[in-house]
């Protein structure tokens, strides 16, 4: 069940910063209008039309406005069984909580007979809505996350916008480096150089591809950069990688032989 506290319909003429502080209740903010940066906990995003932030209690969280901005902000309290959600960054891609907080916006105004209880079960289809896109954060589930390593695999060797890439899954900038992390061990952009690495090792085991080849096959523009970047990854420069390889490769065929 959920009890609602208040809900606070704001725009901002200019831009302006919203300095951190924290509330006893969850608190539910939509973005209708502007852009800007805000942090929330551990997070930092940024906002524009249709981003939404759910706020644990006591989190501390701020924002700051970078041009004219209108949003509505509603804080709650969880009762009974409800299953708590995390605190989170999302976009609403579907329109789906749009319509429900346009809903919360019109009962509020109105204040019809029982406008409380119906913007609170407005909330909970919310929350439901927020569980299930964060339930599917989990190694088994995420095919968003999925898409994202897919992309990766696939263009490793271009400059990945990774800012288009999380808007891609639906999650804002920092949430999106989170489920990433949580699902491969790595940030996006760790994920990026790993992928390159390995490409560069395989195609190393082939002779008939050059050393600056391999560097521009991997998204390098310089082979100096490459080579840079492979020794502090092995601790062998690129060409002395193939000769071990090689060499190795040798020792295990005349070893076989003898």
């Amino acid at each position: 069940m959920i009890k609602m506290q208040y809900v606070w319909i704001r725009n901002y003429e200019s831009p302006r910063t919203i300095v951190a502080h924290q509330h006893a209740c969850y608190e539910f903010i939509y973005y209708l209008k502007g852009d800007g940066e805000g942090s929330c906990g551990k997070i930092r995003y940024h906002y524009e039309p249709g981003t939404f932030v759910l706020v644990e209690p006591d989190t501390v969280h701020g924002e700051m406005h970078n041009t004219q901005t209108s949003m509505i902000s509603v804080g709650f309290y969880l009762q009974e069984h409800f299953i708590e959600p995390q605190t989170c960054c999302l976009k609403d891609d579907s329109s789906k909580i749009f319509d429900l907080v346009q809903a919360i916006r019109h009962e509020f105004k109105q204040k019809p007979s029982y406008y409380r209880e119906y913007i609170e079960n407005l909330l909970s289809d919310i929350l439901i809505n927020v569980m299930r896109r964060t339930a599917s954060a989990s190694p088994a589930k995420d095919t968003n996350i999925d898409y994202a390593i897919s992309y990766i695999r696939e263009y490793y060797m271009a400059d990945i916008n990774l800012v288009d890439l999380a808007k891609s899954t639906g999650y804002c900038d920092d949430y999106f480096r989170i489920v990433f992390k949580k699902k491969t061990g790595m940030s996006p952009k760790e994920y990026i150089l790993e992928t390159r690495l390995d490409a560069a090792k395989k195609m190393l085991a082939d002779k008939s591809i050059s050393l600056t080849d391999i560097s521009a096959k991997c998204g390098f523009e310089y082979y100096s950069r490459f080579s840079l970047f492979f020794k502090a990854k092995t601790s062998l420069t690129p060409s002395e990688y193939r000769k071990k390889l090689f060499s190795e490769s040798s020792s295990s065929e005349e070893a076989a032989k003898s």
